[in-house]
C-alpha cells in the first residue's frame, strides 16, 4: 500500500519564514481547486492507501462543506485500508466547531496543529496569524470535539525566542491533551521576508551550541512527560507515532496530489507543476521526473532510515536490495562507529546521541 498526500495551497496569510507553494487571499478559488483535485484523483483511481495526509498551506481554511467533499472524493477514488491513519494540518484561528465535525465525519482521525510557539512576541515576529491563547483554545476544542490523536508543531530558533521562552512553550505543550509533538529548528530560506530581516541585522542568528543544548533539553523534558523521541525531530506517546511520516522515513511509496505535490511511486520520483492556474485547468503533471538508480535508492534508504531512533536494520537492507549492508557501506559504518557517531550493535545501524548532533554530516557520507 502507498501513502497519500494532498496539498491544499491556501492560507490566510503567508508566514515570514515560509517558502512553500502557498497562496493567501484566494478564497474564490477554493471550490475550483477541489474540482481539480477530484479530477487528478481519478488518475490513481482504485489505488490502495493506508495513510492519508492533507497538508498545506492551511487545509483548515476550507469551509466545512468543502472539507466533507474532499474527504468523500478520497473515499470514492481510493481503496482505503480498514485501519487507515488520516491526518489533516490546521492552524489556530482557522478551526471552528463545524469544521471539526466535518473533519471527523469525513474520516480524519489525526489533527496536526501548527502552533510553533506559545509566546505572542515570537508568533508576531514569525508572521503567524494566531495568538498563544488561540492556539491553547484550538487544541482543547479539538480534544473536546472528538479528536483523541493530536499533534502540535513547535519551532526552535524563532526570532525573539529565548531559552526561557522556548522552555515555557514546552511546558504549555505538555499540559495539553496531545499525543505527539514535532519540534523543528527554523530554517532561514532565501526570498522570504524573515531572511531579509536577518540579513539586514534586524534579528541575530541563534548560537549553534545553545541551540544544540536546547535540543537535548527538549528530548529529556519530553521523555519525562511521556513523549519518546522516535525520529530526530519527532516525539510521541507510545502507539501514537505518525504512520504517514514513518512511511517516508522507511522509504515507502506515496502519491502526492495538488499543485507542486511530489510523489514517489512505482520506482519513480516526480512532481506536479507549481502554477495554480495551470493545475486548476487540469494540467496536473509536467514537473520534474526522475527514475532512481539502485544506488539512489540505497542512499535515500539509509539517509531516511538514520533519522529514526530505531535506525536501519541489516536484515531490512538485505530484504529490500538483496545485498549485505556491509558490502555497500561497511567502511563508512566502521569509521563512524570508531568515532562514536554510529551504534552497530544488534544488527542495526543507528545514530548515537553524538551522531545526532552532527547527523547531516554523517548522512551525507551514505550517498553513493
Amino acid at each position: 500500500m502507498a501513502g497519500l498526500y494532498i496539498h491544499i495551497p491556501f492560507c490566510v496569510k503567508k508566514c515570514e519564514y515560509c517558502d512553500f507553494v502557498s497562496f493567501s487571499g484566494m478564497e474564490s478559488r477554493f471550490e475550483t481547486y477541489i474540482d481539480a483535485l477530484e479530477k487528478e484523483m481519478k488518475v490513481y483511481q482504485g489505488e490502495k492507501i493506508d495513510t492519508v495526509f492533507i497538508g498545506g498551506g492551511t487545509p483548515s481554511v476550507l469551509s466545512p462543506d468543502l472539507i466533507r467533499r474532499l474527504c468523500q472524493n478520497i473515499k470514492n477514488n481510493f481503496s482505503l485500508d480498514q485501519c487507515v491513519e488520516w491526518s489533516m494540518e490546521m492552524n489556530p484561528g482557522t478551526v471552528s466547531e463545524d469544521k471539526i465535525y466535518a473533519m471527523l465525519e469525513g474520516g480524519v482521525d489525526r489533527a496536526s496543529v501548527g502552533v510553533q510557539s506559545f509566546n505572542n512576541k515570537e508568533l508576531k515576529a514569525a508572521g503567524r496569524i494566531h495568538s498563544s491563547e488561540t492556539a491553547f483554545d484550538t487544541v482543547n476544542a479539538l480534544s473536546k470535539g472528538g479528536f483523541s490523536n493530536i499533534n502540535i508543531d513547535l519551532m526552535q530558533s524563532l526570532p525573539m525566542q529565548t531559552e526561557e521562552s522556548f522552555k515555557s512553550s514546552l511546558e504549555t505543550a505538555v499540559s495539553l491533551p496531545i499525543k505527539h509533538i514535532s519540534v523543528y529548528s527554523m530554517i532561514l530560506e532565501r526570498d522570504t521576508p524573515l531572511f531579509e530581516k536577518y540579513r539586514n541585522g534586524i534579528y541575530s542568528e541563534p548560537d549553534e551550541d545553545a541551540e544544540r543544548e536546547l535540543y537535548h533539553y527538549t528530548g529529556s523534558y519530553l521523555a519525562d512527560h511521556g513523549f519518546e523521541r522516535y525520529e530526530i525531530s519527532n516525539y510521541a506517546m507510545s502507539g501514537y507515532e505518525s504512520r504517514h511520516n514513518m512511511m517516508y522515513w522507511q522509504y515507502g511509496e506515496y502519491i502526492g496530489l495538488g499543485v507542486a505535490a511530489h510523489s514517489y511511486y512505482l520506482g519513480a520520483r516526480y512532481s506536479n507543476k507549481c502554477s495554480l492556474i495551470e493545475y486548476m485547468n487540469g494540467d496536473f503533471g509536467g514537473g520534474e521526473k526522475e527514475l532512481l538508480t539502485e544506488g539512489d535508492k540505497m542512499s535515500e534508504f539509509m539517509m531516511l532510515g538514520l533519522r529514526m531512533t530505531r535506525g536501519v536494520s541489516f536484515a531490512g537492507f538485505k530484504s529490500r536490495f538483496g545485498r549485505d549492508i556491509t558490502e555497500i557501506y561497511g567502511s563508512t559504518m566502521d569509521k563512524f562507529e570508531r568515532m562514536g557517531l554510529l551504534d552497530l550493535s544488534g544488527g542495526v545501524c543507528r545514530l548515537t546521541e553524538r551522531g545526532i548532533d552532527v547527523s547531516n554530516s554523517v548522512m551525507c557520507e551514505f550517498i553513493l
